[in-house]
């Protein structure tokens, strides 16, 4: 049998931006239950997608378990220091009542008491307390009688109860990002290969805009990637930006970092506009969709009408 892997999230996204962009593509879906219904997804499948979106939301987050463990951590600290001070109490007791060079005191394991694991910590306590009934009559006249060694029982008990809480909600806290994961992977598997795949096969040839209602983006904004080009348009000069298929839902912005106004358009052949011309007037900046431009063009195109100055500026568009 294979050992079970630990799982990683199949997005790149945040968990809350997994639930916005979940919620977004259902009331997608809910508008278009009619043309979905015939893609073999039913409204009672998108109420229960709905369903799980909500119980995901509810799960609490890494924060949470995270406090929890604090405060384990820390009452196990505290116990721990408890049981240090008594086991200190012991050590001196012990120190004068044989001796540090003896075989007596070196049973008790105090050396490097101060640097001592919790594992160490606890094993000596432990030790030490049946060690201290052993020799309860010369402890006693040095100060360290039956009270306290049943003091030193209590707190080692308690230390140790401490010690497994802290591992419980270590465990608490892996097993509760173990079962977010999974179920966050569960809702996105959902929404990309289900949802979002039958509204894009629907829409693929009946609306551009429709289409692009349904994509999901995996990017760590849960956003479509963007690309910056910074450029420079001498006097009576045209550029092409970049060439790219034509997406009328495809958000652009230009930045004119310069005095000096240039022209924005969309060109198929890098010089003619196929629709309107936007003017960029000196720093300023714009942003629309490509739609904005016209209704086709592959490129696009600043143009300097200005004969003696230069213009620039940058063109982020979405790829």
């Amino acid at each position: 049998m294979s050992t079970f892997k630990e799982p990683e999230r199949d997005y790149k996204f945040t968990d809350a931006r997994l639930v916005e962009i979940a919620l977004e593509k259902i009331a997608f879906a809910e508008r278009d239950v009619t043309e979905l219904a015939g893609m073999g997804v039913s409204a009672v499948w998108v109420d229960a997608l709905n369903d799980s979106v909500l119980a995901f939301a509810a799960m609490p987050d890494d924060t949470v378990e995270a406090a929890e463990q604090v405060e384990a951590t820390g009452e196990k600290v505290i116990d721990a220091d408890k049981v240090m001070d008594k086991l200190k109490e012991l050590r001196s007791a012990a120190l004068r009542a044989f001796g540090e060079n003896s075989t007596k005191y070196q049973r008790f394991g105090f050396k490097g008491l101060d640097k001592f694991t919790d594992a160490e910590l606890l094993k000596t306590g432990l030790l030490a307390n049946g060690l201290a009934t052993t020799y309860a009559a010369p402890l006693a006249t040095k100060g360290f009688d039956a009270t306290d060694n049943a003091e030193l029982a209590t707190l080692c008990t308690t230390y140790v109860s401490g010690l497994q809480n802290q591992s419980l909600e270590i465990g608490s806290r892996d097993s509760a990002q173990e079962a977010r994961v999974l179920a966050g992977n569960a809702l996105y598997k959902d929404l990309e290969k289900e949802l979002c795949e039958a509204g894009k096969s629907y829409w693929r040839t009946r609306s551009a805009a429709k289409f692009n209602d349904y994509l999901i983006y995996n990017t760590e904004s849960g956003s479509a990637p963007h690309e910056t080009i910074d450029f420079e348009v001498n006097g009576l000069e045209t550029i092409t930006l970049v060439t790219i298929p034509y997406i009328a839902t495809r958000n652009f912005t230009i930045e004119n970092n310069t005095p000096t106004a240039f022209n924005l358009f969309l060109s198929n052949d890098g010089t003619t506009p196929t629709g309107i011309t936007l003017a960029v007037p000196g720093n300023t900046s714009a942003s629309h969709p490509t739609s904005f431009l016209g209704a086709s063009g592959n490129k696009f195109v600043v143009r300097n009408n200005d004969p003696g100055t230069a213009a620039g500026g940058r063109f982020m568009y979405e790829v």
